[in-house]
């Protein structure tokens, strides 16, 4: 049987490992897959890269992932991670220099962190070894063609897909819902789901709660399901008189009850390449506002939300309020625009990639 190994050094719950463990679980029925994270073991011994910085984690998986000499026949190597050489790259992560360049402009902080010197050295490896470079939004594709044009006729795009049997509408009133997550029954709830609260813009959603809630009058409350730092936003919260209409409930298991009982999911984020959390949402009825920097915004239009302008001025806000206040969509609506991105979608559009490298591979 023709064998895959899916390569992503972490195992955990953000968007990359999830779409790991998605494709592996959608090509194990046609493939043996072999999942290769660090701290697993394979032919006897445990694959290093689970402790360190960033730099050491990295260079020390890639290292081990490399002497394994997986690229041979009957073997493709599909990878998620900077680094090992592939057949296959899923450039889930983005363009390293231009997050450097987003996150410190002309400062020069960066250079200070090793993890900033090796990442790009990295990303440029696995891309060359690549036979195909497989990005996850336009967006995502176009920064790699303008990093990289030498390597443009080696790129596409597919979008990320959703569990539907996970990530579906619900019957049940939000009032329900919301009450069996502790939350208030009534009023407009915003949503905010992400883990790095600074690249997500959380300010940018309690700006938004503030404009509703003392611009409109709108009773409306934000919850703010992820792991971070809560003092980043206090005291802007505190001093627009927010601070019994947001709550931190952290990362949460089963975050698809939260999309279901949500009015809104808002995520202006800064960078994302396609945010998981903006298709889920959708999967579960729930409109979702994002920034233009979002590959997501590639399947947002005005039946199941709002693009946003990444300048995030008052205009901005204002328009996004407007929409909030005036968008009428139900929740099956909303989720209809999403049929076509389901996970079965996703893991065909892989296998048709997979097989024409299969193909090749028995030609030569």
């Amino acid at each position: 049987m023709k064998k895959i190994f899916i390569l992503r050094r972490n195992s955990g719950q953000g968007g990359a490992e999830k779409s790991a463990e998605r494709l592996a679980s959608q090509l194990s029925g046609h493939y043996a897959v072999e999942r290769m994270w660090a701290g697993n073991s394979y032919r006897g011994s445990v694959i290093p890269g689970r402790r360190g910085p960033p730099w050491w984690r990295s260079w020390r998986y890639t290292r081990h992932i490399d002497a394994l000499a997986l690229m041979q026949k009957d073997q493709l190597v599909l990878s998620l991670e900077y680094g090992p050489d592939c057949d296959i790259y899923r450039a889930g992560d983005g363009v390293h220099r231009l997050e450097v360049l987003r996150r410190y402009g002309s400062r020069k902080g960066w250079m200070v962190n090793p993890w900033h010197w090796l990442a790009p050295r990295q990303e440029r490896k696995c891309l060359e070894s690549a036979k195909i470079i497989v990005a996850n939004s336009r967006l995502a594709e176009a920064a790699i063609q303008n990093e990289y044009p030498y390597l443009a006729h080696k790129t596409t795009t597919i979008y990320n897909g959703f569990d539907p049997s996970v990530y579906t509408v619900t019957d049940r009133p939000k009032s329900e819902l919301r009450m069996a997550l502790g939350l208030p029954p009534d009023g407009l709830m915003l949503l905010f789901s992400g883990h790095d609260f600074v690249r997500k813009g959380l300010r940018h959603v309690v700006t938004l709660l503030g404009r509703l809630v003392n611009g409109t009058g709108e009773n409306a409350y934000l919850v703010v399901a992820g792991d971070g730092d809560s003092k980043l936003v206090a005291g802007q919260i505190k001093q627009a008189n927010l601070a019994d209409r947001v709550r931190f409930p952290g990362g949460v298991p089963g975050i698809e009850r939260y999309y279901q009982a949500a009015d809104f999911m808002v995520l202006p984020t800064n960078h994302d390449p396609f945010s998981n959390a903006c298709l889920e949402a959708l999967a579960c009825g729930c409109p979702v506002i994002t920034s233009d920097r979002n590959g997501a915004a590639e399947v947002i239009h005005e039946t199941n939300g709002m693009v946003m302008s990444s300048e995030f001025n008052d205009d901005d806000f204002e328009r996004s309020a407007a929409f909030i206040q005036r968008f009428a969509e139900n929740p099956r609506t909303v989720a209809k625009t999403v049929d076509g991105l389901k996970h079965i979608n996703e893991a065909s559009a892989y296998r048709d990639l997979i097989e024409n490298l299969f193909e090749l591979q028995q030609r030569t």
